[in-house]
């Protein structure tokens, strides 16, 4: 009997770290709506609760311009074109509300700030 509780148990947190972890998305989703402008002013992504991102300018390494889709899995967003030409990945926080960062998988990283 002890054992079947136990086991109840583990799945019982199990599932609730599940949910809450597919909270924090839609948490996180939220975060990035609207405009943001590199803090040098050379580039802006404005994201939408449809999942397109509109980019154009200098935006790190990257110098883009057109409408992109974007997707948020735990602490790290993913930008792909349609058609899959370009895919990129980034982890991100926030460390105020109005303040974005992206890191890459080589530690670079760009600042934006919400518009």
């Amino acid at each position: 009997m002890k054992k079947q509780f136990v086991l109840v148990g583990i799945m019982l947190v199990m599932l609730t770290t599940i949910s809450l972890s597919g909270c924090t998305n839609a948490i996180d989703k939220s975060k990035f709506l609207g405009t943001w402008t590199t803090s040098g002013g050379d580039g802006t992504m404005t994201f939408t609760n449809d999942n397109n991102v509109t980019m154009t300018g200098q935006i790190g390494d990257l110098s883009l311009s057109g409408t992109y889709t974007w997707a948020v899995a735990g602490a790290k967003i993913t930008f792909t074109q349609s058609g899959g030409t370009f895919g990129v990945t980034y982890d991100y926080r926030f460390p105020t509300d109005n303040q974005l960062i992206f890191t890459n998988s080589n530690g670079g990283s760009v600042t934006l700030n919400k518009s």
